[in-house]
């Protein structure tokens, strides 16, 4: 054999050997990677509950009475599409520029994998839509290359079982659906809206192009926040589907000049959207009705609206709620301007106070300082590590705001806590824990925390800088340059209204306006209490015609009327003698029309005593939905002095709008699952509580109030103003055959009013209000039917209301049959 011959022996003998070696080399990598697989389905892979029914928090939608959208209740504000509702752009984008040979794999594109591995990545990374998916779903952000590695391998095993579980339509489906395009827009559906204003069933190919384009990197191609890198971005994927054969030629042309319009751009969050505090206090609600048994999902849960994607229809009127928007803004920044140039050189935190009410309100300023976040940030800064350190050693201590002053008291005063003992505000071992506190080596440390904290409070609170503030003019907000104490003075300093419109023949609320701007006032003014004022004296006036059969003719000297001590109806300790309104007394003799339309309290106190007791009052009230718990138990009621709600008020003029029939105020018509089921569908509540002809006299008499103002409205209106003590509620009740508006503006601070009766009485405070939002529904064709609504008037009369034949009788009782009973004769139009 030759040196030749053995050469390529050799030769072959090596290439044998590799050639081996490769194909060992080969199967021990299917073996291993199968072994992986094998490991990652047992070991790692989600279990088949996860799989089969990933987790997709849905927003739910609240809608209008035309099934307009209001705006949305979400943790994650994604709204849920199937795939035969989605734009064939998005899934020719989608399928086009991610994953072309998507309807011919299993979850696992072998070619695109090749070519990632053969290109280094420069192609692409070979990932399909459902590894993808897989990805959004199961596997986090990957610290490193190895880490990604395992994560592409478990990816690609859940792949191929999200293939095995869903058709494809699903897939794009789940996959569009879950997509966070940032901006609060998760998912395609939420996308559309916030980036085009539009439904994404309307959008345009650029359009699609430029959704399905940020999927590549959410912020690197965000129109809004990279234009230039989204349009190209746009193009590349138009490209591709006019390559794919997706988009027609001239689509193409016209889609590639297209610029990047974000004009109707509007980013979601829990303030977008109309009705801002009915969609706060309807969440309350909806999460409050849920909890009960027989609103439970199929599988015992309580429905969580905010992940649940529930359509909650409701029965609000959005043309209604735009107008009463409207009217509340042109109204408010009238009078607040009107109040800002009242006290512009007074100081309402002083202003006719005594030392205890300059204090309490000091306070009250101090308190709602220290609830800010800028104050429990410091707070957290200075007490955070001492109060630890006690709390360990004393596990009963406790230190919030009011423990630390207690503890200052403790330490000046030895009979502090046992003076807080005897009148029940702490309890034995509270004051046994506050001295524990005081003897202790933390004492001294967290006195200086608190020293500390109020130095540097005082520092923070008084320096200006510059803040977006709450404003009329700009029509919402302003930059202005102040200290945070004078920014919290500012706002306190705002008058809030609270109004509620309710069809008083279905009780269907059609506008809810809680306060002047939720974003910066959160608290809501139609479910708060507050004193009522004259809003309540036609509740007097009625029991007392529904009672007696008492005339409006009937007359009533003016003059000052007592109720005694002892009186055994009224069990009053000291006699009561209350005055007029303005202190004064005319000893004329006057109408109920005149003493209602004047507001005379003589009048009222008289009633009262015709009345008998305040227990007959209470139960009318009461027949007008009223809680009677509500109602106090002394007949300074006749003069308005309970506390109610701008919804209690709405719900009891119902009555008398409605021909003496109550309708509970409703504002939810049904509620549905994701799919369509009705969880809860409304029940209207509607009861006889007064006899149609009282109730036509009552209606007479506030109509009779509002009669200078008639002239001014298409539509018959009747109503009350209310005005409280120093001017700190004004109210206007007005209603129409066909809409009743229950109106309170204040202050959230008592103190924060108007210092005259010019400026705040009810029919400054409350009534432009109603007269604006009023001549808006009347200006408007399509509520012509509304407009024209008349008041009906039954027949036989048991009451005169022409005071040319009326005799001045003192009239006899009226049996509980009459009071109520329906008078089955013709009726006619009032």
């Amino acid at each position: 054999m030759t040196k030749n011959d053995k050469t390529t022996n050799s030769r072959e003998t090596s290439i044998k050997f590799w050639i081996q070696l490769s194909w060992i080399l080969a199967l021990a990598g299917v073996l291993i990677v199968g072994c992986i697989f094998l490991y990652i389905s047992n070991s790692l892979l989600p279990d088949t509950q996860e799989l089969e029914n990933p987790n997709y928090e849905i927003a739910s939608t609240i809608y209008a009475n035309d099934n307009s959208e209001l705006g949305k209740v979400f943790t994650t504000n994604r709204v849920w599409l199937e795939f035969k509702d989605i734009n064939p752009h998005l899934v020719n984008a989608l399928i086009s520029t991610e994953d072309e040979r998507f309807y011919d794999h299993n979850g696992i594109d072998s070619k695109g994998i090749l070519r990632a591995v053969f290109f280094l990545g420069s192609k692409g990374g070979g990932s399909t839509i459902t590894q993808q998916l897989a990805k959004q779903f199961f596997t986090d952000y990957a610290q490193s290359k190895i880490t990604r590695i395992w994560q592409k391998l478990k990816e690609w095993v859940i792949a191929v079982e999200f293939e095995k579980m869903y058709t494809k339509e699903e897939i794009i489906a789940m996959y569009l659906n879950k997509f966070d395009f940032y901006y609060n827009a998760i998912g395609v559906g939420t996308a559309s809206k916030i980036y085009f204003g539009k439904d994404q069933k309307d959008l345009e190919p650029d359009e699609a192009a430029i959704l399905i384009g940020m999927l590549q990197n959410p912020h690197l191609y965000n129109p809004r926040a990279n234009s230039e890198n989204a349009f190209e971005q746009k193009n590349l994927v138009l490209r591709q589907m006019y390559k794919k054969s997706k988009l027609s030629e001239k689509d193409f042309k016209v889609s590639l000049e297209n610029p990047i319009n974000m004009e109707k751009f509007k980013s979601e969050d829990h303030y977008t959207g109309a009705a801002t505090y009915f969609r706060v206090e309807l969440t309350k609600w909806v999460k409050s009705l849920l909890k009960e048994d027989q609103y439970r999902a199929p599988d015992g849960t309580v429905y969580d609206v905010n992940t649940r994607g529930l359509k909650i229809y409701t029965t609000i009127d959005p043309i209604m709620q735009e107008y009463a928007e409207e009217a509340m803004k042109s109204h408010m920044t009238i009078l607040q301007t009107k109040y800002l140039n009242v006290w512009k050189n007074i100081d309402p935190w002083t202003y006719r106070a005594d030392d205890a009410q300059k204090q309490a309100r000091t306070n009250s300023l101090l308190n709602t300082m220290r609830a800010s976040d800028r104050f429990l940030r410091l707070r957290s800064k200075y007490l955070t590590e001492v109060t630890k350190k006690a709390m360990k050693d004393i596990p009963e201590a406790r230190f919030y705001d009011g423990d630390i002053f207690r503890l200052y008291s403790g330490e000046k005063d030895k009979k502090y806590f046992n003076k807080l003992i005897k009148t029940n505000m702490i309890s034995g071992s509270q004051a046994e824990t506050y001295q524990e506190i005081l003897q202790s080596k933390h004492w001294p440390a967290l006195k200086k925390a608190w020293e500390a904290l109020k130095v540097a409070g005082d520092n923070e609170f008084k320096k200006p800088v510059k803040m977006m503030v709450f404003d009329y003019q700009t029509g919402g907000e302003k930059e202005m340059t102040m200290s945070p104490l004078d920014s919290i003075k500012f706002y306190i300093k705002h008058l809030q209204l609270g109004s509620l419109a309710v069809d008083p023949k279905t009780g269907e609320v059609k506008s809810w306006v809680g306060g002047i701007n939720h974003k910066y006032f959160q608290f809501d003014h139609v479910t708060s209490n507050r004193q009522v004022g004259s809003t309540f004296k036609p509740f007097i006036y009625g029991t007392a015609i529904i009672d007696q059969a008492m005339s409006p003719c009937f007359r009533v000297s003016d003059v000052q009327y007592c109720i005694p001590a002892g009186e055994q109806n009224f069990k009053l300790e000291k006699s009561w003698c209350p005055s007029n309104s303005d202190g004064k007394f005319t000893g004329a003799s006057v109408t109920l029309f005149e003493g209602l339309k004047k507001s005379m309290n003589s009048v009222s106190v008289f009633l009262m005593k015709e009345i008998g007791n305040v227990e007959r009052v209470r139960s009318f009230v009461a027949d007008l939905g009223i809680d009677k718990k509500k109602i106090p138990e002394g007949p300074s009621i006749c003069l308005g002095t309970a506390e109610l709600s701008v919804m209690d008020m709405a719900g009891a003029y119902t009555t008398f709008a409605n021909n003496g029939l109550y309708s509970k105020p409703f504002f939810v018509s049904r509620i549905e699952d994701k799919n369509g089921k009705i969880i809860y569908a409304a029940v209207p509540e509607q009861k006889k509580a007064i006899n149609p002809s009282f109730n036509y006299v009552i209606v007479n008499l506030l109509s009779n109030v509002s009669r200078d103002r008639q002239v001014n409205f298409k539509s018959r209106i009747a109503g009350k103003t209310g005005t409280t003590n120093d001017y700190k509620d004004g109210w206007f009740v007005g209603f129409t055959p066909s809409v009743v508006i229950a109106t309170w503006v204040g202050g959230d601070a008592q103190w924060i009013r108007f210092n005259n009766i010019a400026d705040g009485q009810g029919s400054v405070m409350a009534r432009p209000f109603f007269e604006s939002y009023l001549k808006k529904i009347e200006a408007d064709g399509r509520y012509k039917a509304m407009v024209s609504d008349t008041f009906i008037k039954p027949g036989g009369d048991l009451v005169e209301l022409d005071c040319s034949k009326y005799v001045n009788i003192r009239p006899g009782n009226v049996t509980d049959e009459v009071r109520i009973q329906k008078i089955d004769e013709s009726e006619e139009e009032f």
